[in-house]
């Protein structure tokens, strides 16, 4: 049995039509035919009938379709990978990064790249969430990393990719003597507090926005930042309260320099963002091939010897080394 036997089998199935199959497919009509035939003597069985209205598939056709279109779906994953594994890439990547490298395990992602690509250039601006989505929609980008809600996810525009590496939490932070007091604290004790806010372009607003906007009319903002360096030093001062993400949190309470609210946190995805009309680019497949390796996404099982998520990590108790290790 031949490739080439069961794409034609697909086309005269998918077109019902001898010469449209023909087409398809850039061969002559006899062409079409020999192989119809030749795959039904080494099947032992009829796959067509003729009819006034063209080719229809038989009882057994029908049975077998499914199972030609997926063999014909796996050879063709598997081609595309190795052609991605073979391509010498070269030229220019822009991926932008939003926030701790360590957290989006960047050297993990470069070794790999280098490694199968050296030739290939990576550029790693650095940027808000939601400035990195527009400038990937834009085309100002090839990829990057961005926080991304669930209902931000459900909202994509169409014309983009996203791939979900992972959840993480955000999580309340105060000023380190505030330990014992914050223990107490609801969002409605929260909600009165000053707080060191977020610009429009973080995702991080909206959701802390919907927790407290029940309990304030209008929240008290120190000051507004997307970067997490004034953030952590405006609240070990003592100016007010902010929200960060799980591994970052970690590190400083662990240095002292912070404390966490030890109760609720708010979910977030880790995703990459890239246009999808861009899927088949021989560099953005390259690309998409590397993070899953080296981040293993929701919903695909891990492989054994995987590294642990950052999540993962934290759930086993490794809480303290979060922020220095590099990932």
């Amino acid at each position: 049995m031949e490739l080439y036997q069961l794409r034609t089998f697909v086309a005269v199935a998918e077109e019902a039509h001898l010469t449209r199959a023909a087409e398809r497919l850039f061969i002559s009509q006899p062409a079409v035919s020999a192989h119809i035939k030749a795959l039904e003597e080494e099947l032992g069985v009829a796959l067509f009938t003729r009819g006034p209205r063209g080719m229809a598939l038989t009882r057994e056709g029908l049975a077998l379709r499914p199972q030609a279109e997926a063999a014909l779906k796996s050879v063709g994953e598997l081609l595309t990978q190795a052609r991605s594994l073979r391509e010498n890439l070269s030229g220019e990547l822009k991926i932008a990064l939003n926030t701790d490298p360590d957290l989006l395990r960047v050297r993990r992602l470069m070794d790999a790249l280098r490694a199968a690509h050296p030739k290939l250039q990576v550029h790693l601006p650095q940027g808000s969430s939601n400035f990195i989505i527009e400038d990937v929609r834009a085309g100002r980008l090839d990829g990057g990393f961005a926080f991304v809600s669930d209902q931000g996810r459900a909202a994509m525009p169409a014309e983009l990719s996203c791939l979900l590496l992972a959840t993480t939490s955000l999580h309340v932070v105060a000023p380190p003597d505030w330990a014992e007091r914050l223990d107490g604290f609801t969002w409605a004790d929260l909600a009165q507090e000053s707080w060191v806010w977020f610009t429009d372009a973080c995702p991080c607003r909206s959701l802390l926005e919907r927790q407290l906007a029940p309990f304030v009319r209008e929240i008290r903002k120190v000051a507004v930042t997307d970067y997490e360096g004034t953030l952590k030093a405006l609240v070990a001062s003592g100016a007010g309260l902010g929200l960060m993400h799980r591994q970052e949190a970690v590190g400083w309470e662990s240095a002292g320099d912070v404390c966490i609210w030890p109760h609720d946190a708010l979910a977030i995805g880790v995703c990459f963002i890239t246009r999808a009309d861009r899927a088949e680019d021989p560099a953005i497949r390259a690309l998409g091939h590397t993070l899953r390796e080296v981040w293993r996404p929701e919903g695909e099982a891990p492989e054994q010897g995987d590294a642990a998520t950052p999540d993962d990590a934290q759930s086993s108790g490794e809480a303290s080394r979060l922020a220095t290790e590099a990932v």
